[in-house]
């Protein structure tokens, strides 16, 4: 009985909190005078003279803006999907291996962009990605978990710039897996042109943290209420280019707080986007079987895991990943990698479960990814 009384409290307090959140929000955290006119106004191309809460400088926002040479060959006329990848500025490999991958897919018109914060003396480094791959956004934003909210930010206010025409754009960490075939099918099914819409893995009822030790810590002094409004978690979001056009003029309306998920989420409620909660977006990470019918799986932090179940997904359809100018960045990375994987993360040989078949696999993955002319490994290092 005490449990029931227990939860029937929380809903009853989550209910209240959320009433205040409706009737306060415009006074703490968001100035919008005309929903409906401001939504008309985006629409329409034009100009707002509201009185922001956040005024976004974009000439000061970029280190890197590659928007100029992002769309200059013809598979950018009409994107039928665009990946905004927020990354670590220290994961070369993990780029690396999602150009390799997921974002590289040649089945659909697709486009992948890394959005990257800087940290003190690795600009030469980012420089050379950048002007390879062309693929990268620098903020002018330390890369600490307490910006990370600015790369959803400053990627919307990029996006909603720059001259490119896409189906649906899906916001992505690069510590997953996307199967992207499977995630422009649920778009294409859930997802309408004109529809201000998120889809993704929705979180109904998420408490605000007032435990000072825990890192999704916040005061009571940027965030009053005790519940945050639904949100789609930030790790993966699928939408399209008419929510990120209004989301893109809300985040100047909209109080930042560092709780990037919860922050968007406010965001979205101000401006009424619909959140979808869908069951193929994985909040945790998966086994095989189950990731081929997914669209997206967290648990890829390990550049190596990322490779290896990427093969084994499209190992039916022959597909292989190319080891063609292999860049040495992804390499070194793998090399480290391989250091620390124990022997659960080993897939065996489906005709060898010993543990030689074991070792004799992941020699295979790692001679596959590791040979191109100007990076060979020597087999020795595995012995």
């Amino acid at each position: 009985m005490s449990l029931f009384v227990s939860d029937i409290n929380v809903n009853l307090l989550y209910s209240v909190d959320m009433l205040c959140f409706s009737v306060l929000h415009q006074d703490s955290f968001v100035r919008f005078p005309n929903i409906k006119k401001l939504v008309f106004d985006v629409d329409h191309r034009k100009i707002l003279n509201n009185k922001v809460v956040c005024d976004f400088k974009q000439n000061d926002m970029f280190l890197i803006n590659p928007s100029e040479l992002l769309c200059n060959d013809s598979n950018c006329g009409s994107l039928q999907m665009l990946f905004i990848v927020k990354s670590y500025v220290l994961n070369f490999g993990q780029r690396e291996a999602i150009r390799r991958t997921w974002g590289g897919m040649t089945k659909l018109r697709s486009k992948t962009v890394f959005i990257i914060g800087y940290l003190d003396g690795i600009d030469y480094l980012v420089n050379l990605e950048s002007a390879k791959h062309k693929d990268i956004v620098q903020l002018n934003k330390y890369d600490q978990y307490q910006n990370v909210v600015y790369k959803t930010i400053y990627a919307l206010l990029w996006l909603s710039n720059i001259n490119i025409t896409v189906q649906f754009i899906h916001f992505v960490d690069d510590d997953r897996l996307i199967v992207p075939l499977n995630m422009y099918n649920v778009a294409i099914q859930n997802v309408e042109s004109t529809d201000l819409i998120m889809l993704g893995y929705m979180i109904n009822r998420s408490e605000t943290v007032r435990d000072k030790s825990w890192k999704t810590y916040i005061s009571p002094e940027d965030y009053p209420f005790d519940f945050y409004p639904p949100y789609i978690i930030g790790g993966t979001i699928l939408t399209n280019q008419k929510t990120v056009r209004m989301l893109a003029v809300a985040v100047a309306y909209t109080k930042v707080i560092r709780i990037e998920d919860a922050y968007i989420g406010i965001v979205a409620n101000s401006i009424n986007v619909k959140l979808k909660h869908h069951a193929a977006f994985f909040a945790y990470k998966q086994n095989l079987t189950s990731l081929r019918n997914s669209v997206s799986s967290p648990g890829y932090e390990t550049t190596y895991i990322l490779l290896r179940d990427w093969q084994l997904l499209h190992v039916e359809s022959n597909s292989t990943v190319s080891s063609e100018n292999f860049d040495c960045s992804l390499m070194i990375c793998l090399l480290r990698n391989l250091a620390d994987i124990t022997i659960d993360d080993i897939h065996p040989d489906p005709n060898n479960k010993t543990d030689g078949g074991n070792l004799s696999r992941l020699k295979y993955f790692r001679n596959q990814y590791a040979h191109p002319t100007d990076c060979t490994m020597a087999d020795e290092i595995l012995k």
